[in-house]
């Protein structure tokens, strides 16, 4: 309940604030959640571990109804899943890299997607296994492939999802400049991972497979992951937590 009540104070600090300029001018995705971060007093960083207070902290656009990443986790089998998929299932998309096939699809649990108009995918959650199936057929419904991951390996990259501190800011552009202000605030506790599976199984979560190439430097030609995660809509964050309130 500190931990709690600590967040609530410093988003109302942030919130009294106003309008503030975007401190990541030249970061197109992430600008909005590392100027928050960063009035947080947060350090950027990758880790496994949640951002602020035991709270993991994500921030979007008010009115905006695009997905809001939950973690990032290629499937762990089979190994180099990643390459694997994007070798196999990729298409050439750059013509300046004619030779560097690139993977970039949502996927969901309740329908198959269609991918480049040559493959159909979906999610699959196998209990008695234990595993997240990515299924891959061709357009008649035969199996191409499968790869997943373990039930324990999401329950690893979740771990820092736990606890969840969701923020909302109003934008808006003022003599070519970002500004956002920080106006709603909802906290989550207690990330649910079998809730976490029933939303994958109704559609609520999309896998979005970002799989690119590296195009310069001592990694030219090698994959790249450019973020494969799994996402959700803000709306649906309640389905994933034991409670949840709004600031």
């Amino acid at each position: 309940m500190k931990n709690v009540n600590e967040i609530k104070k410093e988003f109302n600090r942030i919130k009294q604030m106003g309008f503030v300029e975007c401190t990541r001018s030249n970061n197109k995705d992430g600008g909005i959640g590392n100027t928050f971060e960063d009035l947080l007093g947060v350090k950027e960083n990758n880790k496994k571990e949640a951002d602020y207070k035991g709270f993991e902290v994500k921030s979007k656009r008010l009115f905006n109804s695009s997905y809001v990443s939950l973690f990032t986790k290629s499937p762990d089998t089979p190994k180099g899943a990643n390459s694997y998929l994007r070798e196999t299932f990729g298409e050439i998309r750059d013509d300046q890299h004619s030779d560097k096939k690139k993977l970039y699809a949502s996927v969901f649990g309740h329908r198959f997607s269609v991918v480049y108009l040559k493959y159909k995918m979906k999610l699959k959650v196998d209990r008695k296994n234990r595993r997240l199936l990515l299924i891959i057929n061709d357009l008649d419904n035969k199996l191409l492939s499968t790869v997943y991951w373990s039930f324990e390996t999401l329950q690893k990259a979740s771990r820092k999802m736990k606890d969840l501190f969701l923020v909302l800011a109003e934008e808006r552009i003022h003599n070519k400049k970002q500004y956002y202000h920080f106006t709603k605030g909802e906290v989550y506790k207690g990330f649910d991972f079998e809730k976490f599976l029933n939303e994958i199984e109704k559609g609520g979560i999309m896998f979005d497979i970002r799989i690119g190439v590296y195009n310069s430097g001592k990694n030219y030609g090698k994959t790249h992951d450019h973020g494969s995660g799994f996402r959700v809509k803000a709306a649906n964050f309640s389905n994933l937590y034991s409670t949840f309130e709004k600031l």
